[in-house]
């Protein structure tokens, strides 16, 4: 592969592809926690569809095929859709009140329970390596909820359980939409979206009529926030970024795993868990405390000791399914965790 006119092998273009994808999402979750405070979730997931569907259709019409947007197995993706649907609302929820960098956390214990959750499976258990990466795991999400202490929050349980219902799609992506274009999939999430935000418009505020001074009860219970000429300004191009941020990230990801290994994209794509720190630092000034940050480590190294599994050990049979949670990510790649 050739880049400005140096040689660089497959395996640092993929490296660089999937850090390229963690940079612009979580970017992507700060502005989400930036427009939170002007619009609700519901105008939000509307507005950003509303966007992201006509890029998605124009990306396969470039593509020149006329099947890339037909599904095979609508009633799985519909499936995996609403399962994503919810890991998303539950995000975007918990960035009204939590830091960038401990949603991430929290989201990045998906490849741990995808590990846990095929184990469960007959004639499946854990690798040694994968339950060591359980236990890390369990070990670092005590110590960034820290339940109990002062400093846990009810919210804090959002992204954790964002992180099952990612992992529950990403079984389903694995098991029965292997068939399915990532374009398709993407647009059926996308259209999805956009019935979620139309009806949580017109439904909500009907249950909401009294002002909410709460800017978290606000962005999730109430309907069409007023836009002005001013205020547009500021929001469209925020709304354009996010739709931007989800197409460019899916193609880059998708990227990622065509050129390097699943075991090396996967270590890569826990870069996510830095760059939202530093946008954190960057866009809001906010620096997670220590603990956190040794929670967040070794919620990094339980998914990267987790994906690398055991290679003396059998694949296990899911239909015809990779091996390892690193592996059902690149097949669910384009809707990472935080993605």
């Amino acid at each position: 592969m050739d880049l400005f006119g140096f040689r660089i092998s497959p395996a640092a273009g993929g490296l660089g592809c999937i850090v390229f994808a963690a940079i612009v999402l979580a970017l992507g979750d700060g502005l989400v926690k930036i427009i939170s405070d002007q619009v609700s979730v519901w105008q939000l997931v509307f507005l950003r569809s509303l966007i992201a569907v006509p890029m998605i259709a124009l990306l396969a019409m470039f593509a020149r095929s006329s099947g890339m947007l037909r599904l095979r197995r609508p009633g799985w993706v519909a499936l995996r859709s609403v399962l994503l649907v919810g890991m998303w609302l539950m995000v975007y929820l918990a960035l009204t009140r939590l830091t960038l960098p401990v949603v991430s956390a929290g989201l990045y214990t998906a490849p741990v329970l995808i590990s846990l959750f095929v184990a469960l499976r007959p004639g499946r258990a854990l690798t040694r390596m994968e339950g060591v990466g359980v236990a890390l795991g369990f070990v670092g999400v005590l110590v960034l909820l820290r339940p109990g202490g002062s400093a846990f929050l009810p919210m804090m349980l959002l992204p954790v359980g964002g992180a099952v219902l990612y992992a529950l799609a990403a079984l389903i992506t694995a098991s029965h939409c292997r068939p399915e274009s990532p374009l398709a999939m993407a647009l059926a999430m996308h259209v999805l979206f956009l019935i979620v935000g139309s009806v949580g418009l017109i439904v909500v505020p009907m249950f909401s009529a009294t002002p909410l001074s709460d800017p978290g009860l606000a962005f999730i219970a109430t309907g069409w926030h007023a836009i002005t000429v001013t205020s547009a300004v500021e929001i469209a191009p925020l709304l354009a970024g996010l739709a931007v941020i989800a197409v460019t990230a899916s193609i880059a990801m998708a990227r990622a795993y065509q050129m390097a290994p699943a075991p090396l994209v996967a270590a890569g794509d826990y870069s996510y868990l830095v760059f939202s720190g530093f946008w954190s630092l960057a866009l809001f000034g906010q620096v997670p405390d220590m603990l956190a940050l040794v929670g967040m480590a070794l919620i990094a190294l339980a998914g990267v000791v987790a994906t690398r599994g055991d290679g003396a050990s059998p694949q296990f049979a899911l239909n015809n399914a990779p091996r390892s949670g690193a592996d059902l990510g690149r097949i669910a790649g384009h809707e990472q965790p935080g993605h």
